[in-house]
């Protein structure tokens, strides 16, 4: 055990001289760089991309398909979840990088926790606890995009009875229908945003495939209102349906299920305030009779 620690010691003290004597000789030399560098970027607003570490390579080389852009098996799955919660990053390099540093986070508290264990008498425990964290860190990056896609569905049902509020009175004003459009998603908000982006694809490339590509960006793919808006637009420009008694239809069913899905988060807070009062009596009593149920023992 002790010749495998100063291995792993060893080890990391080398990696940590290799980082910090390639960061000097690389903020010393000017091999490989080029006068037009800063240039392009600010006229393209982008940043050269930085050198990976020496940890971070040993991490992709044990783990491609799990860090590695460009060899990951779930690259499309990521690529999906980076357009319903919005892009919390740009590309799904960064998502992957942001992946590592998760990662090596908790693989430390993990290794560190592990090796306290390891000092005390539950030292069995500690691989158990080291596994633990190491399969929360390859999962959570993920279950982060999960989450952030599901707060923006409730956001797009919520912003979306705006939405359709204000496209129902310029329909009913008698504003075309593209401008009608228009002038709803420039109020902004996440379903207005999606209304936006379905505007200006719907300029660039037919109705069908502006239609395809605005619901790939829809967080929640089983949402039957936004699924029902976006149908009820491509029967109007490929069918000549009227939009307008639909609109009024879809903004009343997403009106009542607002009111709803209100009601519902209240009854839970309701039930939540009613438990806590519970044990907070139940504490209150055991505190003030405990003193007396230990002299009755002794």
């Amino acid at each position: 055990m002790t010749t495998l620690l100063l291995f792993v010691g060893a080890l990391a003290l080398s990696v940590f001289v290799f980082e910090i004597s390639s960061s000097i000789l690389a903020a010393a030399s000017t091999f490989g760089k080029n006068r037009l560098d800063a240039v392009a970027d600010r006229e393209s607003g982008t940043r050269m991309p930085t050198r990976r570490t020496t940890w971070e390579a040993i991490l992709i080389a044990i783990f491609p398909g799990r860090f590695d852009a460009s060899k990951a098996k779930n690259s499309a799955n990521v690529v999906d979840l980076l357009r319903r919660s919005g892009y919390p990053v740009d590309t799904p390099g960064e998502f992957y990088a942001g992946a590592i540093r998760t990662f090596s986070m908790f693989l430390l508290v993990g290794g560190a926790a592990a090796g306290l264990l390891a000092t005390t008498e539950f030292g069995f425990l500690g691989p158990v606890v080291a596994g633990a964290m190491i399969l929360v860190g390859l999962r959570r990056p993920y279950s982060r995009l999960k989450l952030l896609a599901k707060k923006r569905a409730e956001t797009v049902k919520s912003n979306m009875l705006i939405g359709l509020s204000v496209l129902d009175a310029l329909l009913t004003a008698g504003v075309a229908t593209q401008e009608a459009l228009r002038r709803t998603a420039a109020v902004g908000g996440p379903f207005n945003n999606l209304l936006a982006l379905l505007v200006a694809r719907m300029e660039i490339e037919p109705v069908d495939k502006a239609i395809a590509t605005t619901r790939a960006h829809v967080p929640d793919p089983y949402d039957v209102e936004m699924d029902l808006f976006l149908r009820d637009v491509e029967d109007y420009f490929v069918s000549n349906r009227p939009l307008a008694s639909s609109v009024r239809a879809l903004r009343e069913a997403v009106h009542r299920a607002v009111v709803e899905a209100t009601e519902a988060r209240a009854a839970l807070v309701k039930q939540r305030a009613g438990l806590f009062g519970v044990l907070s009596v139940l504490g209150l009593v055991l505190g003030l009779i405990a003193p007396y149920m230990g002299q009755g023992m002794g």
